[in-house]
């Protein structure tokens, strides 16, 4: 195995694999085979079988089923790198590619978007039909029907109650998950690919957060059911996330044209630092209702409310940070071979 020329190849193919092919299209046979799916299966299944009532039980029971699925989906990653190389670049490409997606944010965002477009299409087409009080009665008809479909467009990417959300406020959940997700689906599997890849392990790295990451989805909740059973999974992937999420802000808020570092401030402890830095980024207020609202008067411009053509800036953003990481990374281990042969 040639260790950084093999992490380079799987690192590149897997890239440009999902740039050009993507995820395989939903309530497919082919979505059986992502891991994500197995891995939120076991974690369900945990769940189910662990009695509650008594916390700390929950929470060695937690730990031990986390460590429990880790196991079963990255340690076999690691004989990976006991294949011959052309079996260990196609099959570990497959795999890394498994553990993160560009077109897949692109692709639930963008539904986002072309709903509001929708939305904003009948609502003028009805205003244009009718007029005066008439008019604005069914202007306010046909714009409540369109926001149910762009409602069930961003349920299937946030887990937050979308029922009562306004337009403003479906548009800012939108980008809020484009933004979030330039850490979970990119930046920290690269990194981890990246950290890991030293040792020729980098598959490995990539699923290990993967796994943390869905666990953490799965289980990961402050509620009745889940603070102590899931408290070993959220904490985990906390400190995994803690320098991604750095690196995926600063990211955003370079692709963005906006300042390193200025603006990377939110109201409160819940808030991600990627959506503060979106929302400095588009300049626009994004708003989980009853938790946070980042953005506000100041630095010489008004943030304004999130629209449909903020969606589309996100997702350009999200792309141009996750290129130009996948090319840091990359460099990186150009570099460690150029010094490795120097010396």
């Amino acid at each position: 195995m040639n260790l950084l020329p093999d992490q380079i190849a799987v690192f590149s193919i897997a890239v440009l694999l999902d740039l050009l092919v993507g995820d395989p299209p939903e309530r497919t046979r082919f979505e059986r085979f992502y891991p994500i799916v197995w891995i939120s299966r076991l974690a369900y299944f945990f769940d189910r079988i662990t009695q509650r009532g008594n916390p700390r039980r929950e929470k060695v029971l937690g730990a031990v089923s986390a460590v429990a699925t880790i196991s079963v989906f990255a340690l076999p990653c690691l004989t990976l790198s006991l294949l011959p190389d052309l079996f260990y670049i196609v099959l570990g490409s497959l795999v890394f590619k498994m553990t993160f997606t560009i077109k897949g944010l692109e692709r639930f965002g963008r539904a986002v978007a072309e709903a509001g477009k929708e939305t904003g299409q009948v609502a003028g087409q009805v205003a244009g039909q009718v007029a005066g009080q008439v008019a604005g009665q069914e202007l306010g008809r046909g714009e409540g029907a369109n926001l149910e479909v762009k409602r069930a467009a961003v349920a299937k990417i946030v887990s937050r109650e979308v029922a009562g959300l306004n337009e403003a406020q479906l548009n800012s959940a939108a980008i809020e998950s484009v933004a979030e997700n330039t850490t979970d689906s990119v930046v920290a599997p690269f990194f981890y690919f990246t950290f890991f890849g030293l040792l020729g392990f980098g598959v490995f790295g990539a699923m290990f957060y993967r796994v943390v990451n869905t666990l953490d989805a799965v289980v990961g909740y402050r509620n009745e059911r889940y603070k102590h059973f899931g408290w070993f999974s959220a904490r985990l992937d906390d400190i995994m996330n803690f320098v991604p999420e750095r690196v995926a802000a600063g990211l955003i808020l370079l692709a963005g044209g906006s300042r390193a570092g200025a603006g990377l401030r939110g109201e409160t402890g819940e808030v991600h630092l990627t959506i503060v830095a979106m929302s400095r980024a588009l300049r626009v207020r994004l708003e989980k209702v009853g938790h946070y609202c980042v953005g506000g008067s100041g630095e010489g411009f008004e943030f304004e409310d999130a629209r449909t053509e903020h969606i589309e800036e996100a997702i350009k953003i999200m792309q141009r940070s996750a290129v130009a990481f996948a090319l840091v990374c990359v460099a990186f281990f150009y570099t460690l071979i150029l010094f490795a042969s120097a010396v």
